[in-house]
């Protein structure tokens, strides 16, 4: 009589436990690096591996952190002297611009000085299909004899001045969306100059992989 054939149907447990071993150190190795690296980095080198894996995405949100790091880069001395803020989450890259390195006080026409600032940004959004939102801010300053009946009028016309000069360099209209709040959504207290300065702004948020638009009110 014949020897029963072994039973091979577990055999399949071998190559899975050591393909959960292996993700199990993979995982605590991203951990481990979480503490150690800054926030775009660590993100970089997880798109990077989730890439590797065939993950969905993955590429488009390496292309993101790719623009990012080159207006980083081009735009070092504004960053450095507080005249451009840059902040990366992982539902948006908000750009924040005071106001006078665009604008003069008053005013909703943009400087000459001001395609130094926004030639390397608008380079780095046609690289990508990213939606695009622009904020115009204002302090609480009464508008006094000026043009514009109030702050928020000159908000908005200062984020459809940005949104202008993007058009002009190529990028849709349609990705791009413009809110104006003029003094109702300060960064600071208007009670000092300092909190003033500040609250003068544009913001502009580029919108993360498949994030939906804010409608106004939600941003």
């Amino acid at each position: 009589m014949s020897e029963k054939k072994k039973d091979n149907s577990q055999l399949w447990m071998v190559p899975y436990a050591d393909l959960m071993t292996c993700m199990v150190i993979l995982f605590l190795a991203l951990y481990g690096l979480s503490f150690s690296m800054k926030g775009s980095d660590y993100e970089r080198a997880l798109a990077a591996m989730q890439k590797e894996l065939g993950v969905k995405g993955a590429e488009k949100k390496i292309s993101e952190l790719d623009a990012t790091k080159k207006v980083e880069d081009d735009l070092k001395k504004q960053i450095q002297d507080g005249s451009l803020g840059l902040e990366v989450t992982t539902s948006r890259i908000k750009l924040t611009f005071t106001a006078p390195i665009l604008f003069d006080s008053g005013s909703a026409t943009l400087k000459n000085t001001a395609q130094e600032v926004l030639d390397p940004i608008a380079a780095s959004i046609l690289k990508m299909d990213n939606h695009v939102i622009v904020e115009g801010h204002t302090d609480a300053a009464r508008m006094l004899g000026k043009k514009f009946a109030s702050n928020r009028e000159l908000s908005i016309m200062r984020a459809f001045s940005v949104i202008e000069y993007l058009v002009q360099k190529g990028v849709s209209p349609a990705r791009i969306t413009a809110f104006g709040y003029g003094e109702f959504r300060p960064a600071a207290p208007n009670d000092t100059e300092a909190g003033r300065v500040k609250n003068r702004r544009i913001e502009m948020i580029i919108m993360r992989q498949a994030q939906t638009p804010p409608q106004e009110g939600k941003s």
